[in-house]
C-alpha cells in the first residue's frame, strides 16, 4: 500500500492547492497519505545509508522524523486556530487580517523550503 501511495502522481492535486482550490476530504486524505508514504520511503533510505555511516545519518533520520511530527502538529494547529477564529465571528476586516497572517506563515515555510532545496540541488 505504501508503495502504491508513494507512486501516485500528486501534481494535479498540488496544482489545485497552488490555485487556492479547496480539496475535498478524499483529496486531502490522499495527499496526506501519499506525503507520509513518500516521507517514510525517504526515512527508510536514510536509515539504510545510516548503516554505512551511522553517526552522520542518525541525526538526519531523527531530524526528518521531528520534521514530520512538526508538520502534523502545524496542520493540527492551523485547523484548530481557524476553528477558533471562526467562532469569534470576526468582521470582514479581521477575517482578512487572519487569512493574511496565516497565509504569510505558510508562504514563509514555502520560501524556506525553496531556499533549502536550491542549496541542496546545487550540492549534487
Amino acid at each position: 500500500m505504501q508503495e502504491l501511495l508513494r507512486s501516485l502522481d500528486l501534481q494535479p492535486t498540488l496544482e489545485c492547492v497552488q490555485r487556492n482550490s479547496r480539496l475535498d476530504f478524499a483529496q486531502y486524505a490522499l495527499l496526506r497519505e501519499a506525503a507520509d508514504a513518500k516521507f517514510y520511503h525517504l526515512v527508510g533510505r536514510v536509515r539504510s545509508k545510516a548503516e554505512q555511516q551511522p553517526l552522520d545519518n542518525l541525526q538526519l533520520e531523527q531530524d526528518l522524523q521531528e520534521l514530520q511530527r512538526s508538520c502534523m502538529r502545524m496542520s493540527q494547529l492551523l485547523q484548530t486556530s481557524c476553528l477558533a477564529l471562526r467562532r469569534l465571528q470576526l468582521d470582514l476586516e479581521d477575517q482578512s487580517l487572519a487569512r493574511e497572517a496565516l497565509e504569510s506563515q505558510i508562504a514563509y515555510m514555502q520560501a524556506c523550503l525553496r531556499r533549502s532545496l536550491a542549496s541542496f540541488d546545487q550540492s549534487a
